[in-house]
């Protein structure tokens, strides 16, 4: 029989009598952790050192705290505004600051990008685990405590409960629980600021032994602004979007690169003419016509996406997404194809987790019920794989284009995605290796892996594309599609020498002759070998010059799906980058001096100092900093 309790230090008690001191706690990724319950726990170990406990996890989050007064003083309104009542991780704090205890440990298999580079600890305890494989990896290291956030609704007097954002390794992990044959328990803690989602996500209160429910725990989950889109995320978001199949499956990774996707598919159908101009001054060329196609959506698109991200759930609300699939292969049968398929029910998105800025999670809050039922959140084992229902999956599936982000790749097909070259872990692998190998196992599949051709600037250029790594997250001989600003290169069933030919044609010409070399030293390229000439020119200025009349007209804006910060923080966060970006080279500085010594009047910088406190500057370092604001403003 559930057990209720309103008080998470009670609900410790009860937890540590039926299990002991030896706690292995499994909790999702993103937003679906019970924070107040988890930091109850967390406490408690951290006073009693008696007990050990194992967080596993992934993606933990906290507002952002300023490294500097500078930052902290930019940063402090935003929390209060965006974040107002988000109870902080306290473990994350410790994690981060490299003073968790010797008792604890927080291992995660993923984590926000470049959140422990350089932190011992938290790299020690990363576990690389495919997202499916993540349940039975708990398991293998003796779980025995499952929280989980969860959302409530009353249906007549009755209390129903959900899921929501993360039914994804909950639905795999507690029917194996259940087989255990030591004691665990699987813990809710319910919080009505999360979106109410059914289907396979709602979830009967009796499959958790304790249920903590207290109106004071309730909050907002935690939002996850946008990034800016810049030209070159644009040219591959454009690129990327032409390999898309009107009447298939998408699925789409999170970031810049994953808003320009969905937004370019947002364009072929709002407005094909420009779209089309758009490919054309880009020289999209036949692997549009040949895998995707450039025509607006008549039968629509299928979602089947671990992340369920606001931009997948924007092009839903636009009914871009409206192909239904359905879990009767009959059925599946009889509407395949259909542009117009008359069949009630049906799912139009499966999703495992989503996450988002606040108005997404109010949007999905607010779906009408009929819409609401066309979402399924799911386990991610059926998200992530193809193995339970084959040809169901296969029928529901049609021309999936599984589009995920990666860091690098080499000339040879491998790709970079989780770790940089000393072995420091980035992010992780997430779904990314199971989406490639569903790409290859559905006969109309295909994997695009999305990347910036370079980084960095001047003296510290280099390319994205490499001629080898130290290790790769995907193996060269799951190679397929890789985009870039400057093109797609597809390595389906090519040689070596085909491969080589196709990503030096991707890659930016600044860097083309190094890698041109060492192909030609490894002898995979013929010492006479010229890149052929319309790839010579795969340079910054030609993407600019291709999209700044789109970018100005808003047609390609910044920001295409908004932003949880507002216009004058969004100019406030423009400004410090340039400073921060000045202050690292010795011309940078030398132009801050200049800056410094005439910066913008008040008046131009007015909103920023007011928003930093900095507007009526009370003593010397107050002043001081009022004109390094002063200065970012003429930079």
């Amino acid at each position: 029989m559930t057990e209720k309790f309103s008080d998470c230090e009670v609900c410790v008690d009860a937890i540590l009598e039926r299990l002991g001191k030896r706690i292995v706690l499994g909790t999702p990724l993103g937003i679906g952790k019970p924070n107040a319950l988890l930091n109850a726990l967390y406490r408690r170990a951290k006073a009693d050192r008696s007990i050990t406990l194992d967080i596993i996890t992934a993606l933990s989050l906290n507002p952002p705290i300023g490294k500097s007064e500078l930052e902290e003083r930019v940063l402090a309104p935003i929390r209060a505004r965006v974040w107002p009542d988000y109870p902080r991780l306290e473990y994350l704090d410790d994690v981060e600051a490299q003073k968790v205890p010797e008792n604890i440990r927080v291992i995660e298999f993923y984590v926000r990008s470049g959140a422990i580079l350089d932190n011992a600890t938290a790299q020690q305890n990363y576990i690389s685990s495919n997202y499916t494989h993540v349940a039975r990896d708990m398991l293998s290291r003796g779980v025995n405590l499952l929280l989980q956030s969860v959302a409530a609704r009353e249906d007549n007097g009755t209390q129903r409960l959900s899921l929501s954002c993360n039914p994804d390794v909950t639905l795999q992990l507690e029917p194996m629980m259940q087989k255990l044959d030591y004691p665990w328990l699987a813990v809710a803690q319910i919080n009505r600021g999360l979106p109410w989602m059914g289907n396979h996500a709602e979830i009967g209160a009796d499959k958790f032994h304790v249920i903590v429910d207290n109106l004071a725990l309730d909050h907002r989950p935690f939002a996850v602004p946008h990034n800016p889109v810049a030209a070159a995320d644009w040219a591959i978001g454009l690129h990327a979007s032409a390999l898309v199949r009107d009447g298939g499956t998408l699925q789409v990774g999170i970031g810049a690169l994953g808003d320009a996707v969905c937004h370019s598919l947002r364009l072929r159908e709002r407005d094909n003419g420009t779209y089309r101009q758009m490919l054309s001054v880009l020289g999209v060329g036949a692997h549009s016509d040949s895998i995707g196609g450039r025509e607006r959506f008549e039968i629509g698109l299928y979602v089947a996406s671990e992340l369920l991200s606001n931009p997948l759930f924007s092009l839903f609300e636009d009914g871009i997404v409206r192909r239904r699939v359905y879990e009767d292969i009959e059925t599946q049968r009889r509407v395949d194809g259909v542009a117009h398929a008359d069949e009630p029910g049906g799912t139009a998105v499966h999703g495992a987790f989503f996450i988002g800025p606040g108005d997404f999670y109010q949007r999905l809050q607010a779906l009408a019920e009929e819409q609401r039922a066309l979402i399924d959140m799911t386990s991610v084992a059926e998200v992530n794989r193809i193995y339970t229902h084959y040809e169901l999956e296969r029928l529901q599936r049609r021309h999936a284009r599984f589009i995920n982000i990666c860091m690098k790749a080499t000339l040879l097909g491998a790709a970079i995605s989780d770790q940089l070259a000393e072995g420091q872990i980035v992010s992780g692998v997430g779904g990314q290796h199971d989406f490639v190998a569903m790409a290859h196992q559905l006969p109309e599949g295909r994997s695009v892996l999305a990347f910036r051709a370079t980084r960095g600037a001047g003296k510290k250029l280099e390319s994205n594309i490499v001629w080898e790594f130290p290790h790769a997250t995907i193996a060269r001989h799951e190679r397929d599609l890789f985009v870039t600003e400057y093109g797609v290169a597809d390595l389906r069933g090519k040689t070596d020498r085909e491969c080589c030919e196709a990503m030096l044609a991707i890659a930016d010409s600044r860097c083309q002759a190094s890698l041109l070399a060492a192909a030609k030293q490894a002898g995979k390229l013929p010492p006479t070998y010229e890149i052929p000439a319309q790839h010579r020119d795969n340079l910054p200025q030609k993407i600019l010059q291709a999209l700044r009349p789109h970018q100005a007209s808003g047609t390609l804006p910044k920001l295409p799906f908004g932003s949880d910060l507002n216009a004058d923080e969004l100019a406030l966060a423009e400004r410090l980058g340039k400073l921060k970006t000045a202050s690292q080279t010795i011309a940078g500085k030398l132009l801050l001096l200049r800056a410094f010594a005439s910066p913008a009047s008040a008046e131009q910088a007015q909103g920023a100092l007011a928003h930093m406190q900095l507007d009526r500057a009370k003593n010397l370092r107050e002043k001081l900093l009022a004109r390094l604001v002063r200065a970012a403003y003429r930079l």
